[in-house]
Parts: structure tokens; sequence; C-alpha cells
């Protein structure tokens, strides 16, 4: 029995420790990915995340301190930071919202709108082109794949979200308001991020899940022959 409990307390520990460490557990595995696969997506989105959202919260929380009352204050605890400080003097610092619950919550709220947003994307219309209707069964059948894995990944996020954000507040290092003020100002500010990022490269530069990247117009699958004929020079756009 007693060793069952120590290994029970002791995947406890390992699970609160893991907890603790998520923003740059995230930050590194993104980081890494990014760099040896080229995902611009993920690059883009760590510019917010280490260094958007840490700047941001720094001068917000300042600004938080002074203007609410004491009662929502809470001590900055070795516990509750991202990277344990080993300070050599006993001044006490107290925050509104920390650092883990801005960029935790920023990831998130990215997260949860990207896979709204290939939820809700319809297929390019073509316009230029006549399909066969084998060829729009095709991309209806895709098209119903895509927004099935939105789903089961909206429903995924949504159910990790909810664990993780009740174990953190939990341990104790937020005040419910401040707590509450922070996930959803930063969740939100993920989803403005998204949002600036796509508006370039028809969400090729914020879909994390890189599905953007994989689609293509109607007129790619179409299977006919193609010629190339000579153009009189009268007849080219000019520059």
């Amino acid at each position: 029995m007693d060793s069952l409990q120590a290994i029970i307390s002791d995947i406890r520990v390992f699970l609160y420790s893991g907890l603790q460490n998520l923003p740059l557990s995230i930050a590194g595995t993104f980081l890494l990915i990014g760099l040896f696969t080229a995902n611009y997506a993920m690059l883009f989105f760590l510019v917010g995340l280490l260094v958007s959202v840490p700047f941001v919260n720094f001068f917000l929380d300042q600004l938080l301190l002074l203007i609410l009352p004491d009662s929502i204050r809470s001590k900055s605890s070795d516990v509750c930071r991202i990277v344990v400080p080993f300070l050599t003097d006993s001044s006490e610092s107290y925050h509104i919202i920390s650092q883990w619950t801005a960029m935790v919550s920023f990831f998130f709220g990215y997260m949860i709108h990207n896979s709204v947003k290939l939820l809700t994307k319809d297929p390019e219309p073509a316009t230029t082109i006549e399909l066969t209707d084998k060829d729009l069964k095709e991309i209806n059948q895709k098209a119903s794949y895509r927004k099935t894995q939105a789903i089961v990944s909206m429903i995924s996020i949504v159910i990790v979200t909810s664990i993780t954000l009740i174990m953190r507040y939990r341990t104790g290092c937020e005040n419910i308001i401040g707590f509450l003020i922070g996930t959803v100002g930063y969740g939100t500010a993920g989803y403005f991020w998204y949002v600036l990022l796509s508006i370039i490269g028809e969400d090729r530069l914020s879909d994390l899940f890189g599905v953007a990247n994989r689609l293509l117009p109607p007129s790619a699958i179409v299977n006919r022959p193609v010629a190339c004929l000579p153009v009189p020079a009268s007849q080219l756009p000019k520059k």
C-alpha cells in the first residue's frame, strides 16, 4: 500500500511539474518543429507567445497592481513562476495575472480559433472551370473530412484547456478575478493574433494544423490535358 501511495504521489508531482513548465514546453516543441520543417505558422505564433505576451503582461500586470485592490493580488511564489529565479533577498513580489496564465491562455485561444476557422472554411468555388460530378463529389468528401478533423480537434482542445486551467487554479497562484481576467483577456489576444496572421496568405501563416497549406483550388484536381500555345507579344500583359 505504501508503495502504491508513493507511486500516486510521484505521478501527481510529475503532473504538476509538467504543468508548471507547460508554456516553455510548448514553445520549445514549436521552435524545434518550426525550424527543422520551415513551418512559418509556428514561428510567427512563437513571436506572439514568447515576445508579445510576456512584454504586454509585464506592463499590464504592473498597471493592474496600481489600480486594483490588494485583495486581488497573489504572491509570486516559486511554484507560480515559469522559471524559478532563485532570488537571494527576502523581498516579496505580487501579481494579478501570472506569465503562465497569460501564455497558456494565449495558446489555447489561438488553437481554438484555428480549429473554428478550419471548421467554417468553405471550399473555394469553381468559377472559371467546369467540374464533373465526380470532381464535385471528391471536393465535398475532402471538405467533409477536413471539417470532421476540425470538430475532433476543437473538442479535444476544449477538454484539455478546461483540465489544464482547473489544475492551475487549484494551485492558488491567482485570485479568481485575476484568473478570469487573464484567461479571457489573453485568450481573446490569441484570437486576434490569429486574425492578424491570417490576413496574408489565406491562413498559411497562421494555421498550426498545417491544413491551409494543403488546400488546393478546384482546378488542381481536374484531370484534363494542358497545352502551351504561343502568344503574340502584343497580347502579353503590360508591366
